[in-house]
């Protein structure tokens, strides 16, 4: 399962943004010095140009590469916790998570929820939604307070089977006896099955999605 649930941003390769700069940086100063060169050679000698000018194009130079290289520190840094980060997360591996994500993406097998209801409910309905909101499959949910775990198959209302490697959304709405809407959340339960560092932040891989590792709500031993 390939689809990106929570968002995580593909890392843009093995050159980093400072390095990147650092390199814009010295072919711009290689421009500054020669023509900072040839107007020097081709100035009136009777009225010679101000050295200021070109003095503080300098310290700016100077400014900027302290900054990129300040930069490349911290992009060294965070790498080395991205690392230590996933060397951390391979304990997960085969644990069942709770992930902090209404969407799971579908690839043939069951998909888990667990919801909540800040309070008793006279009525409650489950909801399998498109990326696009328009519900897909419903039915009644549990009316009591408190966390509840909701499985599904990929049925959809009208008998036939959710399409693989898309997304779908759940949400519970609910009502009290005096038909005002009850507080809900539902989150992805779902089980650890990699890690995948190729992001700009840690991510687990899982059948229902790849999710940022920050999205994890709680462990539970398989």
């Amino acid at each position: 399962m390939s689809d990106l649930i929570s968002f995580v941003n593909q890392s843009s390769g093995s050159t980093s943004n400072s390095a990147q700069s650092q390199s814009a940086l010295a072919s711009d100063f290689d421009t500054f010095l020669t023509l900072l060169t040839a107007q020097l050679q081709n100035q009136d000698p009777l009225e010679p140009t101000d050295s200021t000018e070109f003095t503080n194009q300098l310290v700016q130079f100077s400014g900027v590469e302290q900054q990129i290289q300040t930069n490349d520190a911290l992009e060294q840094l965070i790498a080395s916790n991205n690392s230590a980060t996933g060397a951390a997360m391979s304990s997960y591996l085969g644990q069942s998570v709770e992930i902090n994500s209404q969407g799971a993406g579908y690839s043939g097998e069951d998909l888990s929820w667990r919801y909540a209801l800040a309070s008793d409910a006279t009525e409650a309905t489950f909801n399998i939604q498109d990326k696009n909101g328009k519900v897909l499959y419903s039915e009644p949910a549990e009316k009591s307070a408190g966390s509840h775990e909701f499985v599904w198959d990929g049925t959809l209302s009208d008998g036939t089977i959710a399409n693989e490697d898309e997304v779908y959304y759940a949400s519970v709405t609910a009502k009290d006896s005096e038909a005002n809407s009850i507080t809900t959340s539902t989150n992805v339960l779902t089980t650890v099955s990699g890690v995948d560092l190729s992001y700009d932040s840690p991510a687990i891989t899982t059948k229902a999605g790849i999710f940022s590792y920050s999205d994890i709500l709680r462990v539970m031993q398989s």
